[in-house]
């Protein structure tokens, strides 16, 4: 993480956090939404085949949404545990550093352009 600035290093981590807080509000605001209108009331009093379709494929797209968020929530986990021991920005291909213009733009990013596009 040497090829880092100090800002640099402070930059991305406040990314990584507003983005992490960011991703668990929309996974409570999900639940929350979800608890509210359960099941049955999205299938509607009276269902059909229609009905209970159209339910399956809103609870199917919120829960896709919240695995989405979930996946972000432990890539950000991941990137701010390679912060602490050091290892953050570094290529899991090549070794190499990775761009910082990569990692303002995504600061997940384990893998250089280079190595990303083979």
């Amino acid at each position: 993480m040497d090829h880092l600035n100090p800002t640099q290093r402070k930059t991305l981590q406040r990314l990584l956090h507003e983005r992490d807080e960011a991703a668990r509000a929309e996974i409570r605001a999900k639940a929350a939404e979800r608890a509210e209108a359960p099941y049955a009331e999205l299938a509607g009093g009276v269902t059909d085949e229609a009905d209970e379709a159209a339910a399956d494929l809103i609870v199917d797209v919120d829960n896709a949404m919240i695995g989405m968020d979930l996946a972000e929530v432990r890539e950000i986990t991941a990137a701010l545990e390679r912060m602490k021991n050091h290892s953050y920005g570094l290529c899991a291909g090549c070794g190499e550093p990775i761009a910082y213009a990569r990692l303002h733009a995504y600061p997940v990013a384990t893998r250089c352009t280079r190595c990303q596009s083979v």
